[in-house]
């Protein structure tokens, strides 16, 4: 217990001392340039550089009349899953659970319990998207899970599964699933009151209010009663994240069956995202899943991201594990993936990733028809 405070206020120390310096000339017209395209109300920016904070920024409102600053608590939707998976590869790293041990060993979902290929689903199946079910049961015509493919033969991406991962974890600590992350996750790396697993319980005057997609208006989607959840609606400041994102990447390492979990590809989903454009240059050589995250490969660096993107909000978090630099960006807007392109293209032109993303015919096409709402 001691050792965990002594680690908990070195982290928070860390936090707070290391203060990021302020946005470079051109952010703010490229970032308001950026939000008036895609129409969206605010967006928050942290660069990291050499595995730490080097600049933040921010832009437009939090809600109407407040601007966005490093206090805005964002709705990242699915970054919540990166933090069920750190809490998970942490509690392997602990001996408290093996990736590889059937979840059946400590919870069944009823949807399921009759299906013999639920034994089949372990911690590392579920955390690289291979449990073979559908996102959420709301995706199924009865609203009931079942398997759409064998468990481990494929990806399929599922928040669903990441919430059958939650149960199990807490069933095997004997704890709340939202107090073992903060537990484990959270109060190391010094943030524990600017993350939040839901809205519950965090302060109204901080919330991102939403913005729906296309919509230049704003419209409060109920964020104050959504319940905590492993793979949706992760509350969070863009410096909190920021600071989380370097805890996993450069002050947390993994050791035995969970080493280079997070980096290391153990699925090729190649074929489910193709590049299909014709300047092949910008094509990554390979991109798959690691247990958490998708992977990117190029000529000279390997990329580590994960994105969020709701009715009213959108987010992406992005790590260059060769050369230890990342972007978190989260924007309050349903067409937060057109500005956070747009910006990037003015304050990180020659970003593998990034150049990538926005080069692909079909987010081309998106982002037309983003642009002629």
């Amino acid at each position: 217990m001691k050792i965990r405070l002594v680690t908990a206020l070195l982290a928070a120390f860390l936090s707070t001392g290391a203060i990021a310096q302020d946005a470079p000339a051109g952010f703010a017209d490229a970032a308001s340039a950026a939000l008036q395209a895609y129409p969206s109300a605010g967006l928050a920016v942290v660069r990291i550089e050499n595995g730490a904070v080097a600049w933040s920024g921010y832009a437009g409102e939090q809600g109407p009349g407040v601007p966005a600053s490093a206090s805005t608590l964002f709705n990242t939707a699915s970054i919540a899953k990166t933090v069920t998976a750190e809490l998970v590869l942490r509690l392997a790293e602990a001996g408290k659970l093996s990736l590889h041990e059937p979840v059946s060993n400590e919870y069944v979902h009823p949807d399921l319990a009759d299906d013999p290929r639920y034994e089949l689903l372990t911690p590392a199946i579920l955390l690289s998207h291979q449990a073979g079910l559908k996102n959420w049961p709301y995706n199924y015509e009865d609203g009931r899970l079942a398997f759409i493919q064998d468990p481990g033969t494929g990806f399929t991406y599922s928040g669903a599964g990441y919430e059958i991962l939650a149960e199990f974890a807490a069933r095997r600590m004997d704890a709340d699933f939202a107090e073992l992350v903060h537990e484990w996750v959270l109060q190391p790396a010094g943030v524990e009151n600017d993350v939040s697993l839901g809205a519950a319980g965090m302060p109204a005057d901080r919330l991102a209010t939403p913005m729906q997609r296309g919509e230049a208006v704003y419209d409060a989607i109920g964020d104050a009663e959504m319940p905590p959840s492993a793979a949706d609606n992760l509350f969070v400041t863009a410096p909190a994240y920021a600071r989380l994102f370097v805890a996993m990447m450069e002050e947390t390492p993994l050791t035995g069956e969970a080493a280079n979990a997070r980096t290391t590809s153990v699925l090729d989903s190649s074929d489910h995202a193709p590049c299909t454009m014709d300047d092949t240059s910008l094509c990554p050589i390979e991109t798959g899943q690691s247990l958490g995250w998708s992977v990117a490969d190029f000529e000279e660096s390997r990329y580590v991201f994960h994105s969020g993107s709701d009715w009213g909000e959108n987010a992406i978090v992005v790590y260059n594990v060769t050369s230890r630099d990342g972007w978190v960006v989260f924007v309050n807007g349903g067409n937060g993936m057109g500005v956070w392109l747009d910006l990037m293209q003015t304050v990180a032109p020659d970003h593998d990733y990034f150049r990538f993303v926005r080069s692909l015919p079909q987010v081309q096409q998106m982002l037309a028809a983003l642009q002629n709402r």
